[in-house]
């Protein structure tokens, strides 16, 4: 789990969010959607799912100006 492009446990995406500074905004339908510090805009992805599809970290690791490998390292030492 965490490595490369597989899918990431809900729990700990939520996690890392939070350890970004990162706060729930608001549920719309399936879709969860965070409001982070110095993001352009919201990050969102399917938070009734049990894991978030890689597509869907990468899209929001850009917004946030991260990159996946730095989430790797992260995933790896937190989850």
């Amino acid at each position: 789990m965490g490595e490369h492009n597989g899918p990431v446990l809900t729990k700990c995406w939520e996690k890392f969010l939070k350890s970004k500074s990162c706060v729930f905004d608001r549920q719309q339908g399936t879709h969860h959607h965070w409001k982070c510090p110095k993001c352009w805009r919201t990050i969102t992805f399917w938070g009734h799912k049990k894991e978030v599809p890689r597509f869907h970290i990468r899209t929001n690791l850009k917004t946030m100006g991260l990159t996946n490998s730095i989430f790797n390292k992260w995933v790896n030492d937190n989850c």
